[in-house]
């Protein structure tokens, strides 16, 4: 069985493609893992695994993509294995207060990744991750959920992965590359670049064991 790595963008993993020598097609398999781009977002994410992911083929997953930190300690360009996930506008407004869904009896929101045998050597920090489909960038929202989740770190698709990893029992390795303090926006404040050069030369020393 083979990895399977999934980012949101080729742009993500463009070093990585260059370094294989691959195209940048959605769905791209080699001798020893294979390649799933599945666009912005938690419903194109969740698309593509389900048609993609399957169990007997698959023996973990890799998650790669940018994110940005709440957490002053994983500044821009920090690496950060994230293993548990919260789906953090899932639930219901009732006034002033947020109802996650499990409140309301409909399911679960928060996850935890189902480890791989081999953990990450070296090991990367561990953050607690939010996906959202509105990045944050407004300071009161920004505050209202540091208070409510306490995350580390924010993207589009990480629980999104671990949600159909675990419904399936995958292992699932989500690795993020911080491109930017969370604060209100400020382009001229991102990493891009950097965040990316970073999560594509780990990766890479990942994919072959280097």
């Amino acid at each position: 069985m083979k990895t399977l790595m999934v980012a949101a963008t080729g742009f993500e993993i463009k070093n990585i493609l260059k370094h294989f020598d691959l195209a940048l097609p959605n769905h791209l398999e080699t001798p020893t893992f294979d390649v799933l781009i599945t666009g912005v977002g938690m419903t194109a994410t969740a698309f593509a695994l389900g048609r993609t992911l399957q169990p007997e083929k698959y023996n973990q997953v890799l998650n790669l993509g940018i994110a940005g930190s709440f957490n002053t300690s994983f500044s821009p360009g920090t690496l950060v294995q994230v293993s548990t996930e919260t789906f953090a506008e899932l639930g219901a407004e009732d006034r002033d207060q947020f109802l996650p869904i499990e409140a309301l009896g409909f399911g679960e929101s928060r996850l935890t990744a189902i480890p791989t045998q081999q953990p990450l050597s070296p090991p990367l920090p561990l953050a607690k991750g939010i996906t959202v489909n509105k990045v944050h960038g407004h300071q009161p929202s920004i505050e209202a959920v540091k208070s409510r989740l306490a995350p580390d770190v924010e993207s589009m698709e990480g629980a999104a992965v671990l949600y159909s990893c675990n419904q399936l029992n995958i292992p699932c390795i989500q690795v993020r590359a911080i491109s930017n303090f969370v604060e209100p926006r400020n382009r001229e404040n991102w990493k891009i670049e950097l965040a990316i050069e970073n999560l594509n030369d780990w990766a890479i020393r990942f994919l072959t064991n280097a």
